[in-house]
């Protein structure tokens, strides 16, 4: 049966409008699509996930296994001594004997609170006549600045840089532990006087870093008065470096390992190569970007992550054998990579990684030729998580916050890294 004419003439303004809507629906689905990217691509942090993976099952018990020895703190040897004595029953008031047993039982605890150390300082100005110097003697506890000793500016670093505390929360434990009348712009000021203090340190390090063998590189997003900014990480075996800066390019990275002789492990970010020569791709980002693809596309995407994973184990199994057999490794890896590249470009939702793969081609496996430096860029990652947290709990303003906070976390990270007292060193380096 043939529709009428009439029909049809009527449907066309229907029709149409239909044909309208179904283009906005789906230009707005493109544009929400494009929007879910931020949220759901391989290289969005756990903290910014919409959807957080189910945690697998380990097949492990709870609790430690079988036969474990526990561990228990010391017992700590006493420096005060009570002895309790009782002459008469507390319930009828009769005489008591000798005990029947004696116990001994150690408790910590802490001091009460200590009434401040208030110093006057008589300081003479002398002048000598044969260099006519002004010449004013020194002391550990007399700072160059303020009026706070290095103790108490050592405590405020430490509790907002180690222990995370805002200025207010910082001022307001000082002055109910020590009776102070700290304000949270004083506290800001405190800090500021520190990372003063330790500028020589920080460019020691920036010295140390420029100079190390290998250096492993990684770089987060910070926002500084609301604007985007870039906090730089760089690790060696003896020191961290924070830098905080505008920039994503080359710059920093120049500005931080100069004219570099040695090998950096990175994320493979295009301005590490044109300034560093020998470069390692972080295979943890690689991984976990192929792990992505093959949750989303599976097939051969999965045969790509599944090839990967194995390439990884043998490439780690490998490091410590000799050299020639590394450099033969080294070139079958790069035959397998070809072949995953391929694999990749004749898949359409796999190109864009195929397209890293191929860029990062002589860089995947540096370590094989330098056994010594580190194949994933984990090392960078760990230093920068500190930083990441406190992102989340203060912001910064202007240049003299950015200065105060790569300065002081450059310098903790480094001595922490080394195993020393952060306290103590802090101390140090306040009072010399």
């Amino acid at each position: 049966m043939e529709t009428p004419k009439e029909t049809c003439e009527n449907c066309k303004p229907l029709f149409e409008e239909l044909q309208k809507r179904t283009m906005q629906l789906e230009q707005k689905n493109r544009e929400l699509e494009r929007r879910l990217l931020a949220y759901e691509n391989a290289h969005t942090p756990p903290s910014q996930q919409r959807k957080y993976p189910k945690r697998e099952r380990s097949g492990m018990g709870v609790g430690a296994p079988k036969g474990h020895e526990g561990v228990t703190r010391p017992t700590p040897a006493p420096n005060k001594f009570e002895e309790l004595k009782l002459v008469s029953c507390p319930k009828c008031n009769k005489q008591l004997g000798r005990p029947r047993s004696i116990k001994k039982k150690i408790i910590e605890d802490i001091p009460d609170p200590q009434p401040l150390i208030i110093t006057q300082f008589t300081i003479p100005h002398y002048f000598c006549a044969h260099c006519n110097a002004e010449v004013i003697p020194s002391h550990p506890g007399l700072p160059d600045e303020g009026i706070l000793g290095p103790n108490l500016q050592a405590q405020i670093a430490l509790m907002k840089y180690e222990d995370r505390l805002p200025h207010r929360k910082i001022a307001r434990t000082l002055n109910r532990q020590y009776g102070l009348h700290l304000t949270p712009a004083t506290i800001l000021d405190v800090t500021r006087r520190v990372a003063d203090k330790l500028q020589a340190v920080y460019n020691a390090i920036k010295e140390e870093i420029r100079k190390s063998k290998q250096v492993v590189a990684d770089e987060t997003g910070l926002k500084v008065q609301g604007k985007n900014f870039w906090l730089w990480g760089f690790v060696s075996l003896t020191s961290v470096l924070f830098l905080i800066r505008k920039s994503r390019g080359q710059d920093p990275i120049k500005e931080a390992l100069g004219n570099y002789k040695g090998k950096v492990t990175c994320d493979g970010w295009a301005p590490y190569n044109q300034v560093v020569k020998i470069i390692q791709r972080c295979w943890a980002h690689l991984l976990r970007e192929a792990k992505w693809y093959a949750e989303k596309y599976e097939e051969q995407a999965k045969i790509v992550y599944g090839g990967l994973c194995e390439l990884f184990k043998e490439i780690k199994a490998s490091l410590d054998k000799p050299r020639e057999l590394r450099e033969k490794l080294y070139k079958n890896c790069i035959r397998k990579m070809q072949f995953f590249i391929s694999a990749c470009k004749a898949h359409k939702d796999l190109r864009k990684f195929a397209e890293k793969l191929e860029n990062g081609l002589e860089h995947w496996f540096t370590c094989l030729l330098h056994p010594e430096i580190d194949m994933t860029s984990n090392k960078a990652e760990r230093a920068l998580r500190e930083p990441v947290i406190q992102r989340k709990i203060s912001s910064l303003w202007n240049e003299k916050g950015i200065k105060i906070k790569e300065t002081i976390m450059s310098v903790l990270a480094t001595w922490n890294l080394r195993g020393l007292n952060t306290y103590s060193m802090l101390r140090q380096t306040l009072s010399s």
